[in-house]
């Protein structure tokens, strides 16, 4: 029998129903998010958060995205799985379920998913949240997967973290987007229903993980002199690795990091040592738009998921991480 996903009319809201949406998907109260359903071109919108605001979500008008990180504390946190592979985003459930957090399965606008936990109270610490969501993720090998938010803390009153696209926006609701979905993947009848009834994540459950799997190791003391570092690792790296490494990057961290980590194990670094040097690197990076330098937790993650999983043989000549620091003369770029 199929299940009956809501209706654009069945989406007209209470007053009631706003309020609820609005404590659920809350973060900074003076900016949001949103994006054009036509060209799916997205903007920042600095104006409150009011209850109009979400109206003109949930009823299809203005599409809404919040911005989970408040200074440091965040209501809720979600991982973003750019894929329409099902299984992965499942297997991060699972792995939740057994820490004893509920997450909810979100099938989102276009392609994907979203999975989101939610906290209870004020809200926890960002930190600590992501530290979470980031073993999560290396535990089912999908280290890259988004994370929202993706910083511990803002930096300053103008920095605003990025937003992400709150569910159940009208007119794709009746299509089976941004809708959370059951245990058979399929999309809740009665999606209030499942709001009014979350199951929230207290902030010492959180303490208790971090602490029953050493998440707070840190990583070993980087090196003061990081042109030392480079000069003993750049034997045998590519050219571009030793610009990357010796310079730092201003975009794709992530990605850089993955790249860097795979280059460094295929000169026979350690693992630990992979981690000083690449977190000596992160303090040469000079990330754009106000974003912040990649934290040691996700660094650490880049760096394990090259290290635990097969040896890559590319050198990501075409990856956009890469090409802004290709030589031409490299004998790697010209085979």
């Amino acid at each position: 029998m199929r299940v009956a996903v809501p209706t654009l009319q069945q989406m007209c809201v209470s007053a009631d129903q706003v309020l609820l949406f609005q404590n659920i998907f809350s973060g900074r109260k003076d900016v949001f998010g949103t994006y054009d359903p036509q060209t799916r071109k997205s903007w920042q919108v600095k104006k409150p958060v009011t209850a109009n605001v979400i109206r003109d979500h949930l009823e299809g008008r203005v599409p809404y995205g919040v911005y989970l990180l408040d200074q440091d504390r965040i209501r809720a946190v979600a991982a973003d799985f750019d894929h329409d592979d099902e299984k992965p985003p499942l297997f991060f459930q699972q792995e939740a379920l057994k820490l004893g957090f509920s997450a909810y399965l979100e099938r989102s606008k276009s392609k994907g998913f979203h999975v989101w936990i939610f906290f209870d109270g004020a809200g926890v610490l960002a930190s600590k949240a992501r530290l979470v969501v980031l073993h999560l993720l290396q535990t089912i090998r999908a280290p890259q997967t988004e994370v929202f938010p993706k910083q511990d803390r803002l930096t300053g009153p103008t920095h605003y973290g990025n937003f992400i696209n709150a569910p159940l926006f009208g007119p794709l609701v009746s299509q089976g987007r941004t809708v959370f979905l059951d245990e058979n993947s399929k999309p809740y009848e009665d999606q209030w229903a499942l709001l009014r009834a979350l199951s929230c994540v207290s902030e010492s459950a959180l303490d208790r993980v971090i602490a029953d799997r050493d998440l707070n190791k840190p990583p070993p003391s980087a090196p003061k002199n990081l042109n030392q570092v480079v000069k003993v690792t750049g034997f045998g790296l590519p050219p571009c690795a030793q610009r990357m490494l010796a310079e730092g990057v201003t975009a794709n961290q992530r990605v850089a990091s993955f790249r860097l980590a795979c280059q460094l194990r295929k000169i026979g670094l350690p693992f630990d040592l992979a981690v000083v040097t690449l977190s000596a690197w992160s303090q040469r990076n000079r990330p754009e738009e106000g974003k912040g330098i990649i934290g040691p937790g996700e660094l650490r993650s880049q760096i394990w998921s090259a290290y635990s999983s097969r040896l890559y043989p590319s050198c990501g000549c075409e990856d956009p991480a890469v090409i802004p620091f290709c030589d031409q003369t490299c004998p790697i770029r010209r085979r």
